[in-house]
């Protein structure tokens, strides 16, 4: 029996305008409606420059995060960044303190959702804002499905919304009110900087989806620098046109400066349109925070810095749920505790901290090797970048206050206390801060991944050993593939340890059938499990990963494809690889393989193949032709010559040809099916066509009562061929080219 190499993949799903959006959605969301009025009262005029001062430093620090995750392109984010660079002593710090900012940002957006709520319907503020926190718990929780592309459409449209509140506004600004930057004083320009510190959390978040990333070499420090200069520009921009436009004194009285100063320009119209935004954003924020809220806590179990228990899965709804738990209930007990502006100073401070190291470990990085660390992208101005990045943020750090600073002090010695009376002895990296400055840290090999032919993407057991044995005779190298779909609320890296932890019947008779197929021909043959957020996504990215000739599906169903129609819809769609989907169960010995014959492209592909599965099994082969019993003679007999010539070019199994004079080529096809074990036929629809599969091939996979083979070759100038270069064309400009593969595990054939 051949050797089954097996491969477990997280998918990389997420292209340069996805990740960009997420930095941007979350940096962009509640604090651009709530933090100006908090500036102003801080700072009046002058939170034109605070805000300047903390995008320059998260400019700063972008760009350092974008070396790091270059070079480790891993979830966690600034954990695994920091605790791969300092130890796991100062994981730990790192590691709380950014879960611990992410649920002080979701408490702050809840309460500005509130703030907002207000203007439509005055109810209690913080029963709107607890009420909307647990609503929130239930649906992580429960693990509804999470749109991607809501969240892109989100952040265009908030983008868009304050790129015509800016232009709007900016027709009346009044230039004196510019000329008292510092009537506030210097101190409180810096100290306010500190305060909306919390609204760059975004690049955290980013972070630590890093190991999502299509092409991270490219993807990666685009999403990063782009997403800090475009928050940066908007939030000074929205600080300029309402300092410009109102008193400082009382803008800074109102929660809502947006939406206030909307309705003087235009009315009750603008004050509501900005309004809306501002909920959405918040509420976009605040549900970000609870579905980001395993990523950190898990990045620390997996490093043994975390009890297991912490990141869970629930058995039925898949979700990290423990987590989502622990992270929703804090973020509604903090509203109790903390106001608005309490809420930004102590997320703030914390995010400073995360900043100081970020840029520190670049530096550290720059000076020492650690092994494995290969960063595609170079900081050009290193090491002014990480300085400015470092000494802004310790200046910022001290102003923000007393209770800011004291939760910053204790979250450190909170963090190397837990790890010394957990995590000492057992959590890695086993190395530290030192090892790494003396150059100790010993480097480990990385094997690579062999290539293989025919993908065949596997969901049901019923119809897997028909899959592979097709396979089997028509590829020379087989992959089987299943994927196992994660809820957006879950982590790639946490369900696939969760899969191995609960060693799920289903999932492990996938592995189980492959192992024990008796490969008759010995061909090569590959084993991956695929943990994706999106089952299309997966198997055309490991399509294109693995270089495949064709990918083989199951159609076993009598009304609807195996894989569900939208994922089949997505693969013939996206597929520059030849299909084949197979309808019904293969026999255990094929002696006649029906082909159906038009001379078109797909059913040249499929006399092809049936040469290839005929040569393999010992079948014979029936070309069967069907022309309408109008055709003229000289039709027919042109058709003849042309099979004729086909059968010449076949001489390693036995062919024969018939043509059928029919006026329903269905009818003539189904009928013909019963009298071989299989039957071929190419996919017969037009060059631009509006369905997926041509209505002829549709109808007789559906109603034959033998197996049917469809074949559906990739035509140069199609309507999908079109859409494909649509895409790739946006791949190239967001995602850049699959140059990368997506992280694998190998493991031992059972």
């Amino acid at each position: 029996m051949a050797v089954v190499e097996t491969t477990e993949r997280l998918g990389r799903s997420l292209g340069f305008f996805s990740t960009f959006a997420i930095g941007t959605g979350t940096m962009i969301g509640a604090g651009i409606f709530i933090l100006p009025g908090i500036a102003l009262a801080g700072a009046g005029s002058g939170a034109i420059i605070s805000f300047l001062i903390g995008g320059l430093i998260s400019i700063a620090t972008a760009i350092s995060m974008a070396e790091l995750a270059t070079g480790m392109p891993m979830a966690g984010g600034s954990y695994y960044y920091i605790s791969r660079t300092m130890g796991a002593a100062l994981g730990a710090v790192i590691g709380l303190g950014s879960w611990l900012a992410l649920i002080f940002k979701g408490t702050f957006a809840l309460i500005g959702l509130a703030e907002y709520f207000q203007i439509f319907y005055p109810l209690p503020l913080y029963f709107v804002a607890a009420a909307t926190g647990v609503m929130l718990l239930v649906i992580n929780y429960r693990g509804a499905k999470s749109s991607g592309s809501l969240q892109n459409f989100i952040v265009v449209f908030l983008l868009v919304i304050l790129a015509l509140f800016i232009t709007r506004v900016s027709f009346v600004v009044d230039p004196a009110n510019f000329s008292s930057a510092t009537s506030h004083g210097v101190a409180s320009i810096i100290t306010t900087a500190g305060v909306i510190f919390i609204s760059y959390l975004g690049l955290a978040e980013t972070a630590a989806v890093s190991e999502e990333v299509k092409n991270p070499s490219r993807n990666l420090p685009m999403a990063f620098i782009a997403s800090a200069v475009v928050v940066t520009l908007f939030y000074v921009g929205i600080m300029a046109v309402i300092v410009g436009f109102s008193d400082p004194r009382g803008a800074g009285t109102s929660v809502t400066p947006l939406a206030d100063i909307a309705g003087v320009m235009t009315g009750e119209s603008g004050r509501i349109a900005i309004s809306l935004g501002a909920l959405l954003a918040t509420l976009s924020t605040a549900n970000g925070a609870i579905l980001s809220s395993s990523r950190f806590p898990f990045a620390m179990s997996r490093d043994a810095l975390m009890p297991g228990w912490f990141v869970l899965i629930h058995q039925k709804f898949e979700t990290p749920h423990n987590a989502i738990l622990v992270t929703g209930t804090v973020m509604v007990l903090l509203l109790f505790l903390f106001d608005i502006e309490e809420l930004a100073r102590l997320g703030g401070a914390f995010n400073i901290l995360i900043f100081i190291l970020l840029n520190m470990a670049v530096i550290i990085l720059r000076k020492r090797r650690l092994p494995g660390y290969e960063p595609t992208f170079r900081d050009p101005f290193f090491p002014y970048t990480q300085i400015f990045g470092v000494v802004g943020s310790i200046i910022l750090l001290p102003l923000l206050g007393g209770l800011p600073l004291f939760f910053t002090v204790m979250m450190i010695f909170a963090g190397v206390g837990w790890y010394s009376f957990y995590g000492r002895g057992k959590a890695v990296p086993e190395y530290n801060l030192f090892d790494l400055l003396e150059d100790t840290v010993e480097k480990k090999d990385v094997e690579p991944v062999s290539l293989v032919k025919v993908l065949v993407p596997i969901s049901n057991p019923k119809h897997e050993r028909d899959l592979l044995k097709l396979a089997d005779f028509m590829g020379s190298e087989m992959v089987c593939l299943h994927v196992i779909e994660v809820p957006r609320q879950t982590t790639l890296k946490l369900a696939q340890e969760a899969y191995h932890d609960r060693k799920i019947e289903m999932d492990s008779h996938f592995k189980e059938e492959f192992d024990n197929y008796p490969a008759v021909l010995g061909h090569k043959r590959e084993y991956i499990i695929a943990f994706d957020h999106n089952i299309s996504s997966s198997i055309l990215e490991q399509a294109e990963l693995e270089n495949v000739d064709m990918i083989i599906m199951g159609w076993h169903e009598s009304k609807r494809f195996q894989y569900s129609l939208g994922v089949t819809n997505d693969i013939l769609q996206s597929s520059k690889s030849p299909i084949a989907l197979l309808k019904g169960h293969l026999p255990d010995r094929i002696n006649k393989i029906l082909v159906g014959y038009n001379g078109r492209e797909n059913s040249v592909y499929g006399l092809y193949l049936a040469e290839k599965l005929a040569t393999n099994t010992g079948a014979g082969i029936e070309i069967l032709s069907i022309v309408s019993p109008d055709e003229s003679p000289e039709t027919r007999q042109k058709l003849t010559d042309e099979l004729e010539r086909l059968i010449e070019k076949i001489s390693s199994v036995s062919v024969s040809f018939r043509i059928l004079e029919k006026y329903s080529i269905e009818d003539a096809l189904l009928e013909a099916s019963n009298n071989s074990d299989l039957t071929i036929i190419g996919d017969s629809s037009e060059r631009f066509k509006i369905s997926l599969l041509g209505t002829l091939s549709h109808r007789v996979a559906r109603h034959s009562r033998k197996p049917i083979v469809i074949v559906k070759k990739s035509k140069p100038i199609s309507k999908e061929s079109f859409n494909y270069l649509v895409k790739k064309s946006f791949r190239r400009i967001y995602a850049g080219p699959l140059t990368k593969k997506g992280q694998s595990k190998k493991l031992k054939p059972e």
